[in-house]
């Protein structure tokens, strides 16, 4: 049986906004643009255009994992964050807007140390978004980079984008349970820990609960778990004037900036996001 693109839309549209899915026809015609490899223009101006079986089916089994929850990222395994594409899938975070922020300061940060050579790592690397964002808009600076990750399939994943952006010479990957197989110091440390209250990760949106490791969301019962472990041993792996930047969540600044002042450090930089949120904090360590 075979019918129009507009037939299959309107099917579409129609399970997507019975599920629940609110920008239900922009989702459609996205998932269908991605599903049949047409640019939206051909589906604008092509209603009547006949779909195959293959076809219709292609975009029905996608319209239907998306009713179900799935974000359309890992449905096609790409997401987009700081202007470029990233590989992704269920044993990743996917990329936040707001983690946007974290790129930008530290990016201005390395520029501010004005160094030939910078080192940095990469704390919870997951899917690479972070550092690679970071290397891919300071081109005229040396870098030494690593990236690490307790789960061996986000590392999977990660290597994949270290290749897709051409960064295998600057960038290493390797598997770390925070700083335990890591040997040596550097300008700037990066991270966005999982910071959500282990209670409140079953109230979180479907497509997150669901579909991001929970590894990357867990931050215990108090949701400053990994700030406390890091807060310990972060001395240790920070050069000389080196800075440690992190994103935090909604009400966290005041404690995260507690736990590191009693660890020795202090606060160099707080940022907000759009929404007028503490989303970013730096430290410094005292000798």
């Amino acid at each position: 049986m075979y019918q129009t693109l507009q037939n299959l839309i309107k099917d579409s549209q129609e399970i997507l906004s019975n599920s629940g899915i609110k920008n239900s026809r922009y989702e459609t015609f996205l998932i269908t643009h991605k599903s049949l490899k047409k640019s939206y223009l051909d589906i604008l101006t092509n209603p009547e255009i006949i779909i195959s079986n293959n076809q219709r089916d292609c975009v029905m089994r996608n319209i239907k994992n998306r009713s179900k929850g799935k974000p359309i990222s890992k449905i096609f395994g790409i997401k987009e964050f700081f202007s470029n594409e990233f590989i992704v899938n269920d044993n990743v975070l996917d990329p936040r807007p707001e983690t946007e922020l974290l790129v930008e300061v530290a990016i201005n940060q390395c520029l501010n140390m004005n160094k030939p050579s910078i080192s940095i790592l990469d704390l919870g690397v997951g899917s690479g978004c972070i550092i690679i964002s970071i290397l891919r808009e300071l081109p005229n600076i040396k870098f030494r980079a690593l990236g690490v990750d307790d789960s061996h399939a986000a590392l999977e994943v990660a290597k994949k984008n270290v290749k897709k952006f051409n960064f295998e010479r600057y960038l290493k990957i390797k598997k770390s349970n925070w700083f335990s197989s890591v040997k040596s110091k550097f300008d700037l440390i990066v991270l966005n820990p999982p910071y959500i209250k282990t209670s409140e990760i079953y109230n979180l949106e479907k497509d997150v609960r669901i579909y991001d490791p929970h590894l990357a969301l867990d931050g215990g019962s108090n949701g400053l778990k990994a700030y406390e472990i890091i807060s310990n041993k972060a001395k240790f792996f920070l050069n000389d004037r080196g800075v440690i930047i992190m994103e935090i969540g909604f009400g966290q600044l005041n404690s995260v900036k507690r736990i590191f002042r009693t660890k020795g450090f202090t606060t160099i930089l707080e940022e907000k996001d759009l929404q007028g949120i503490n989303r970013v904090v730096g430290f410094k360590f005292k000798k």
